[in-house]
């Protein structure tokens, strides 16, 4: 906001000291409008705004993408490693390229429906982008926004991202700034998987698969069995380590993979429940370590480890 009410005040001819008197305010109001140091106050938006020329709805719009830069990274880097975390650190689009993904959904793109990595496309589906907004933008200002483009609906499904920039049309998405509910459906949901069927040699020029973002989390899965694990460790099974739980494990571990408490109380479905089936998802954060004595049976415990604890940190903090 700073820098743009400096850039519409030389735009427009005046000085620090014009534009105080235009606006009925001390040229130190200016200053520390242009320094950052105040910001202005919203019910002189419709006075400044008369003053540059300048819609209302300009001055809004450089009031929130001023308050988005100053919005914490929420994103929990401590569950991922450093190839995965430089991923997401480029997982941010600005209005410009909001509105030419906007375009491209209205007209239909191909490569927007996607739902796995495998070829580069995009650049045939620009060809429907109409040249009036091309010549608009400039071509080479074009490209640049379609490669930046390019690098975020690579890895994030189109549904999610549309379902955001819905919720935010305003705001330049970056996926480090998020509420933490919708970083969570990201991780879970919002990620397009690699399509292990495609191979390189097919289109070696335009594959893209072979780098693409893998989360092995489910954050659903935490959120819910975490909290159980806090309380203390489980003994989950006994004898081998892919036996199924015991008859006496906490119910909530069977209801999280959605069986009926009653089938499971009948026998049912035990073959299906493992150690393997259990922990999906949340490999990372919990173990799972077998406790063995003299001429006793091994005793397999899954608790939560520190990774966990961590993440149940994260979801509770505002």
């Amino acid at each position: 906001m700073r820098k743009f009410i400096k850039t519409c005040r030389i735009n427009a001819g005046l000085t620090q000291e014009q534009l105080a008197e235009k606006m009925g305010v001390s040229v130190v109001s200016v200053q520390n409008w242009e320094s950052g140091k105040t910001n202005i106050e919203i019910r002189r938006f419709r006075d400044l705004a008369a003053v540059f020329n300048v819609p209302v709805e300009k001055l809004i719009k450089e009031m929130i993408i001023e308050e988005d830069k100053k919005c914490p990274d929420r994103w929990p880097g401590f569950l991922f490693d450093d190839d995965t975390n430089a991923i997401i650190d480029i997982l941010h689009l600005n209005l410009a390229q909001q509105d030419l993904f906007g375009l491209l959904y209205i007209y239909d793109a191909e490569y927007l429906k996607k739902t796995m990595i495998d070829y580069n496309t995009l650049y045939d589906d620009l060809q429907k982008i109409p040249y009036g907004f091309i010549e608009k933008v400039g071509s080479i200002q074009f490209m640049n926004q379609v490669d930046g483009l390019h690098k975020v609906i690579k890895y994030i499904k189109t549904e999610f991202l549309m379902k955001v920039l819905k919720q935010n049309p305003e705001s330049e998405f970056n996926v480090k700034k998020l509420p933490k509910e919708q970083i969570c459906e990201f991780i879970d949901e919002g990620v397009k998987p690699v399509d292990d069927i495609a191979g390189w040699w097919d289109d070696s020029e335009r594959y893209e698969a072979d780098d693409g973002l893998f989360m092995r989390i489910s954050m659903k899965k935490a959120k819910m069995i975490l909290p159980i694990l806090e309380k203390g460790e489980i003994h989950f099974s006994d004898g081998h380590w892919e036996n199924p739980p015991r008859k006496d494990a906490p119910e909530e571990e069977i209801l999280m993979r959605g069986f009926k408490s009653d089938l499971w109380r009948a026998g049912c479905y035990n073959k299906l429940l493992n150690p393997i089936t259990i922990r999906d998802g949340l490999e990372n954060v919990s173990n799972y370590r077998m406790l063995s004595g003299q001429r006793a049976v091994d005793k397999w415990i899954l608790e939560i480890n520190d990774r966990g604890r961590q993440l149940l940190e994260w979801f509770r903090e505002k």
